[in-house]
Protein backbone atom coordinates (compact mmCIF):
# COMPACT_ATOMS: atom_id res chain seq x y z
CA UNK A 1 0.00 0.00 0.00
CA UNK A 2 2.83 2.37 0.90
CA UNK A 3 4.51 1.59 -2.40
CA UNK A 4 1.34 2.54 -4.30
CA UNK A 5 1.05 5.83 -2.37
CA UNK A 6 4.67 6.69 -3.18
CA UNK A 7 4.04 5.91 -6.84
CA UNK A 8 0.94 8.15 -6.80
CA UNK A 9 2.98 10.97 -5.23
CA UNK A 10 5.69 10.60 -7.87
CA UNK A 11 3.09 10.76 -10.61
CA UNK A 12 1.44 13.81 -9.02
CA UNK A 13 4.80 15.59 -8.90
CA UNK A 14 5.36 14.77 -12.57
CA UNK A 15 1.90 16.07 -13.43
CA UNK A 16 2.62 19.32 -11.55
CA UNK A 17 5.91 19.74 -13.43
CA UNK A 18 4.13 19.13 -16.72
CA UNK A 19 1.41 21.60 -15.80
CA UNK A 20 4.00 24.24 -14.85
CA UNK A 21 5.75 23.76 -18.20
CA UNK A 22 2.47 24.05 -20.06
CA UNK A 23 1.69 27.30 -18.21
CA UNK A 24 5.08 28.70 -19.25
CA UNK A 25 4.44 27.64 -22.84
CA UNK A 26 1.02 29.32 -22.77
CA UNK A 27 2.59 32.51 -21.42
CA UNK A 28 5.13 32.46 -24.27
CA UNK A 29 2.37 31.89 -26.82
CA UNK A 30 0.39 34.82 -25.42
CA UNK A 31 3.46 37.07 -25.54
CA UNK A 32 4.19 36.01 -29.12
CA UNK A 33 0.55 36.62 -30.07
CA UNK A 34 0.71 40.12 -28.61
CA UNK A 35 3.93 40.85 -30.52
CA UNK A 36 2.35 39.57 -33.74
CA UNK A 37 -0.72 41.79 -33.23
CA UNK A 38 1.48 44.83 -32.62
CA UNK A 39 3.59 44.14 -35.70
CA UNK A 40 0.45 43.59 -37.78
CA UNK A 41 -0.93 46.93 -36.61
CA UNK A 42 2.36 48.65 -37.50
CA UNK A 43 2.42 47.01 -40.93
CA UNK A 44 -1.19 47.96 -41.57
CA UNK A 45 -0.44 51.58 -40.69
CA UNK A 46 2.67 51.50 -42.89
CA UNK A 47 0.66 50.04 -45.79
CA UNK A 48 -1.95 52.78 -45.44
CA UNK A 49 0.73 55.49 -45.46
CA UNK A 50 2.48 53.97 -48.48
CA UNK A 51 -0.80 53.64 -50.37
CA UNK A 52 -1.58 57.31 -49.72
CA UNK A 53 1.93 58.34 -50.77
CA UNK A 54 1.67 56.34 -53.99
CA UNK A 55 -1.69 57.92 -54.71
CA UNK A 56 -0.20 61.39 -54.15
CA UNK A 57 2.72 60.56 -56.45
CA UNK A 58 0.33 59.35 -59.17
CA UNK A 59 -1.67 62.57 -58.92
CA UNK A 60 1.49 64.66 -59.11
CA UNK A 61 2.71 62.73 -62.17
CA UNK A 62 -0.64 63.16 -63.91
CA UNK A 63 -0.51 66.90 -63.22
CA UNK A 64 3.08 67.20 -64.43
CA UNK A 65 2.29 65.29 -67.61
CA UNK A 66 -0.70 67.53 -68.20
CA UNK A 67 1.42 70.66 -67.67
CA UNK A 68 4.09 69.30 -70.01
CA UNK A 69 1.51 68.71 -72.73
CA UNK A 70 0.08 72.21 -72.21
CA UNK A 71 3.57 73.71 -72.37
CA UNK A 72 4.34 71.79 -75.57
CA UNK A 73 1.10 73.09 -77.09
CA UNK A 74 2.01 76.67 -76.15
CA UNK A 75 5.52 76.29 -77.61
CA UNK A 76 4.02 74.84 -80.77
CA UNK A 77 1.54 77.73 -81.01
CA UNK A 78 4.34 80.29 -80.48
CA UNK A 79 6.45 78.62 -83.18
CA UNK A 80 3.49 78.66 -85.55
CA UNK A 81 2.90 82.35 -84.86
CA UNK A 82 6.59 83.17 -85.26
CA UNK A 83 6.91 81.31 -88.55
CA UNK A 84 3.98 83.19 -90.16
Amino acid sequence: MEKILKQILVELKELKKGQAKMQLDISEIKANGKAIREQTADLTEFKTEISQNISDIKDTLKFLLHKEIETEKEIYALKQTKSK
